[in-house]
């Protein structure tokens, strides 16, 4: 069956308000961009239209109410087996880096890890040349370190909320992007902000952010328009804490913002997923 077309709006478009309240009513659809870059709200059940018209004239008034999303039920074993049947490479690289926080408990060959051409820094940490004497792998794999439970279980659950969603609406191709280039460049701009001994998948988390924050209004993701302003507000925060008592966080400020970055860089330049409906 084709989806039906209920609305073709500007790419300036704030869709958000108006595609909560479908969700609350249970009524499925999707935004999309369509061949001329002008988002495509589409309606999987043709009767759900009269609903849907009826709601936009709302909404086009201002007159739309808020009507909050009912909580979906408790986690259970199906829940977990259809997160890893929609979002896989999210579920795997998941289950990785908390693979590899259980083997920093069994063994010690990770202490290197954070030692990463120590000699360069800070004499050649200005120099590129330095970053590829370097290379990727030795640069990068500080992502796959956490030095306690909460670390693990932040970054951990930051990956659950996004990455699934980013494969779900974006696609593979872009997760794994994200994760390869903020993981690089925010450990990059740690190394060259503070040297070596830092691990985390945060720069990636914060990558994850950026994407999601600057593609709200292009892509319908289940979350509030206010989340990337709160978490990069948060951040200046514990940047400012270590300003006045240094090291007092312990946080990787330059993975941070190095992922944050990149992440914002790649959501502003990888088009959405386009798709054609008819005009």
């Amino acid at each position: 069956m084709e989806p039906i077309v209920a609305l073709v709006a500007e790419p300036s478009l704030n869709l958000v308000p108006l595609t909560s309240r479908l969700w609350a009513e249970k009524i499925p659809h999707r935004v999309v961009t369509n061949h001329e870059n002008k988002q495509c709200l589409l309606l999987a059940n043709p009767a759900d239209k009269a609903r849907v018209d009826e709601l936009l004239t709302l909404w086009k008034q201002g007159e739309l109410e808020y009507l909050p999303i009912e909580k979906a039920p408790r986690a259970s074993h199906g829940n977990v087996t259809t997160a890893i049947t929609k979002a896989p490479v999210s579920v795997v690289t998941l289950a990785i880096l908390v693979l590899m926080y259980i083997w920093m408990h069994l063994s010690t060959e990770w202490y290197s890890w954070l030692t990463t051409a120590e000699h360069l820094w800070p004499a050649k940490s200005l120099s590129l040349q330095t970053y590829f004497d370097i290379g990727f792998w030795e640069m990068y794999r500080p992502v796959l370190l956490h030095f306690s439970l909460t670390h693990i279980v932040f970054n951990g659950l930051w990956w659950w909320i996004l990455a699934p969603q980013i494969e779900r609406l974006d696609g593979v191709k872009p997760l794994l992007v994200l994760i390869i280039l903020c993981g690089f460049v925010g450990n990059a701009v740690q190394w060259w902000y503070a040297g070596p001994a830092f691990g985390g998948a945060s720069g990636i988390t914060m990558g994850f952010l950026g994407w999601v924050g600057i593609r709200l209004q292009k892509v319908s993701y289940p979350f509030p328009p206010m989340l990337l302003p709160v978490m990069v507000g948060i951040m200046l925060l514990t940047i400012a804490t270590d300003v006045v008592l240094p090291g007092v966080t312990g946080t990787a400020h330059g993975a941070h913002i190095g992922g944050l970055v990149a992440g914002l860089l790649l959501g502003l330049v990888w088009p959405p997923k386009t798709q054609t409906v008819p005009q």
